[in-house]
């Protein structure tokens, strides 16, 4: 879907992919749709990848528009995992009340709210341009910035759920540990900034001007 018409693809725009990264990242059984979209910039024949990391071997220009993906679709799975926070605290009863009527609960939960909506803007001011020309720059501070809530996310909601976050019946602890395993495909905190920091320090141009033009 991603191909041109002249390549046997429907030339979908990225913006466009960037609600469909929220509802799989939100779901847990959903098809790889997007690794399979991706996979397939590689080869033509690919179907239904799980790892895309394998196919895009040969493809490194392919790279940025994975990592900006797998950041979307942890902004979806924070935005669950966010629902699920809040309707446990307003349910959960202790000492005689709800967890959410707590100050510290209530802090924490604000906290996240911050960190989910930073996560879900980085994402989205990645998924620009053609999927091949993707910024190598905004797809690098998607996927740090992203990987940082999620740390925090991932930390405050299994501090609010408790011991029953990691029960096995419990979803919250299937969406922390797909978290994790998002952050280092294609790519990991450390890696992308370790691109960034060259690219800031082979700029001509001060901070600021390198800012604004990512």
């Amino acid at each position: 879907m991603l191909r041109g018409d002249v390549d046997g693809g429907s030339g979908l725009p990225l913006e466009e992919l960037f609600p469909l990264a929220l509802v799989t990242g939100s779901c847990l059984h959903c098809p790889p749709v997007l690794e399979t979209m991706v996979a397939r910039l590689a080869d033509s024949n690919a179907l239904n990848i799980v790892d895309a990391e394998n196919a895009l071997a040969g493809l490194p220009a392919a790279r940025p528009l994975a990592a900006a993906l797998a950041a979307a679709q942890m902004a979806g799975a924070m935005e669950r995992i966010q629902r699920m926070t809040l309707e446990y605290a307003t349910t959960r009863r202790q000492f005689g009340r709800e967890i959410g009527k707590f100050q510290v609960v209530q802090h924490q939960i604000a906290v996240m709210a911050e960190e989910v909506i930073a996560a879900r803007i980085a994402a989205e001011a990645a998924l620009q341009g053609a999927p091949l020309q993707i910024s190598e720059l905004r797809a690098g501070v998607a996927k740090i910035r992203v990987g940082e809530a999620a740390h925090l996310v991932s930390s405050i909601a299994h501090a609010v759920h408790g011991a029953i976050g990691v029960s096995e019946e419990h979803a919250l602890h299937h969406y922390t540990r797909r978290l994790r395993m998002w952050q280092m495909a294609h790519g990991g905190e450390s890696w992308w900034a370790t691109r960034l920091g060259e690219s800031v320090l082979s700029s001509t141009a001060d901070m600021a001007v390198f800012v604004r033009g990512l």
